[in-house]
């Protein structure tokens, strides 16, 4: 046996004995530990003893020189002076040894609902990278707090991922297609579980199968994303919690905001060829009655029932049936439900939240998230002036925001958004829900903090774009002419060719004006929203990682994600301090 594994051996069997594993041992055992220098990095924290076999401990490990260099080691003996020890691979990948690892020697490593615990829900586009950040950070805020953030396993289900068998098929020439990510449902719950064990994290985190997306302009279109999407759901069933996005069956026409709404007699029309009799009489007695919460009053107009019944409802009974169908998949399992309308054309109101989420409840599908559009763009900061906002407001269905914030908020939009927040939040906490901000990448600390105080710290607050920007940041800082430096420029002269073709549709012709501007390479100043850099890039870049190397001049025509995982220890631990500082920082100010 190698003879730092029998000298680890021999320490953990003095220091731990038949004594209960607690993480103040974990720690000691850390702490007076021999020192074994290259090639072992021992994970203490994730040191567990076998619950049948009392004298078998497990512990991660990396060895440096090793191509394979993630381990389980499993130590046994009779006493200290007689350690055993078997090396097990344990690398993201290997997944049947996580999952029995996780199911039958620790069950804490599993992830569990949210319910109404706040959160940073931290997306992770390149999980073997940013998850150890994300529980590292996790760590941080519990010791300095006391809450426990971590909402640290989340990507779009059927957007940025997809199943095994679809990763496989991409051939990488196609950068906007569904698992662009080149991470499946069932890599990022594994690896969700990997990063926790190696972590020690036993305190519970959520993992979100995100954005299950229904989308078709005919019913046999829809009826075959339903189909798709409940496949995806069938493989995520291990995930605590599910966002469903049924939002492109709103009818938005029967809004207002429209800029060619229907009538109040085409509305009447339509809501009798969409509901049923009883449903219509359902819906006009359950929302004819005053709602009365935590100091708001809402009335709704007949008029009013029947322009949000005729609104949402496809969208709702779509929801429920895919509520029932997560329901069969869990098996009688808890779980978190989040039917999300913050992707619609026009931005949420406290009375559509309202109508919605009571909707839900009253019908036996309760929301524990509740995520509605206020007007956040990915990756981007939220305007802080008049000018500012109306640029940012043109071309939206959102023809209320300028006005309101012009002449109810003195032309000041943060305010504006934080009056907005409160009455939102309130709407959530009626219904025992949490209110979930999404696109939360590159939001100033002013916005965070407005969404703190609004939300009185009772807030699921959405990140993706931002950690993977954070590594593309730390590629196009290296030297000119390195490897890394080398790589950035390649993936961003791919993203240029394929904007060349129109592959990310009309935002394609945006590529040539900031390659105008000079920002070509740019990605922005991350402390300030990126507001200086090519907003082109800060959108698509990511998107590049699931495409091929081309123009790799050793001829490594690998897709780009593959390379990436292979970032030198020194580059990896740049990329996961920005992650953790940035998850610590957003969690700061997002506390009341």
């Amino acid at each position: 046996m190698d003879e730092t594994l029998k000298q680890m051996g021999s320490h953990l069997g003095h220091v731990v004995g038949n004594s209960d594993l607690s993480d103040e041992l974990r720690s000691r055992a850390a702490q007076t530990a021999p020192a074994s220098g290259e090639p072992w990095t021992f994970h203490y924290p994730s040191l567990t003893r076998d619950p049948t076999e009392t004298k078998t401990l497990y512990l991660t490990a990396d060895r440096a020189d090793d191509l394979k260099p993630h381990k389980l080691l499993v130590f046994s003996a009779d006493s200290p002076e007689e350690p055993a020890c078997e090396v097990r691979p344990f690398a993201a990948t290997d997944r049947e040894a996580i999952r029995c690892f996780a199911t039958d020697i620790d069950t804490s490593f599993l992830p569990r609902p949210q319910k109404a615990q706040p959160a940073v829900a931290v997306g992770n586009r390149h999980p073997e990278v940013s998850l150890p950040a994300a529980f590292g950070a996790f760590g941080r805020i519990l010791r300095e707090t006391g809450i426990n953030m971590a909402s640290t396993v989340q990507l779009s289900a059927t957007r940025e991922m997809t199943n095994d068998e679809g990763i496989a098929a991409r051939d990488g020439e196609d950068p906007t297609t569904i698992g662009h990510t080149r991470v499946s449902i069932e890599h990022l719950y594994h690896t969700g579980l990997w990063a926790a064990i190696r972590a020690g994290w036993r305190q519970g985190y959520t993992a979100e199968a995100d954005h299950f997306i229904i989308s078709g302009s005919t019913r046999d279109e829809i009826t075959s994303s339903t189909e798709a999407t409940k496949e995806a759901i069938r493989r995520a069933a291990g995930y605590t919690k599910f966002t469903t996005d049924t939002s492109r069956l709103f009818r938005l026409e029967a809004d207002t905001r429209h800029p060619s709404p229907w009538s109040d007699e085409q509305v009447e029309a339509k809501f009798t060829q969409t509901l049923s009799a009883d449903e219509q009489g359902w819906v006009c007695t359950e929302f004819g009655k005053a709602f009365s919460l935590d100091g708001y009053n809402y009335v709704f107009s007949p008029v009013e029932v029947r322009r949000l019944a005729v609104k949402f409802v496809e969208s709702l009974k779509l929801n429920e049936e895919l509520y029932d169908f997560i329901r069969e998949q869990k098996q009688g399992g808890k779980f978190d439900f989040e039917p999300s309308i913050d992707e619609a054309e026009t931005l949420t109101t406290p009375k559509e939240l309202l109508f919605y989420m009571h909707w839900l409840a009253a019908r036996g599908r309760p929301a524990s998230l509740v995520p509605p559009n206020l007007g956040f763009k990915k990756r981007q900061a939220y305007p802080e002036n008049q000018d500012v906002l109306e640029k940012y407001a043109a071309g939206k269905m959102w023809p209320e925001l300028v006005p309101r914030t012009a002449e109810a908020f003195n032309g000041e939009p943060v305010d504006e958004l934080e009056n907005r927040v409160a009455e939102l939040a309130a709407v959530a906490r009626h219904f025992n829900g949490t209110l979930s901000i999404h696109s939360g990448s590159g939001k100033q600390a002013r916005v965070l903090s407005i969404i703190g105080r609004a939300t009185r710290g009772r807030v699921n607050y959405k990140i993706s774009g931002e950690l993977q920007l954070q590594l593309l940041d730390v590629l196009s800082q290296q030297p000119a002419g390195s490897p890394w430096r080398s790589l950035y420029e390649r993936m961003v002269d791919r993203c240029y060719e394929f904007a060349d073709r129109s592959a990310f549709g009309a935002e394609s012709t945006l590529a040539a004006l900031y390659q105008e501007s000079r920002l070509g390479y740019y990605l922005g100043d991350a402390s300030k929203g990126r507001v200086d850099g090519n907003l082109f890039l800060v959108f698509w870049l990511g998107n590049l990682v699931g495409t091929r190397d081309c123009q790799s001049p050793d001829g490594d025509h690998r897709f780009f994600k593959e390379k990436i995982d292979e970032l030198p220890r020194e580059l990896l631990e740049e990329v996961r301090r920005r992650n953790s500082d940035y998850i610590v920082w957003l969690a700061g100010h997002l506390k009341t």
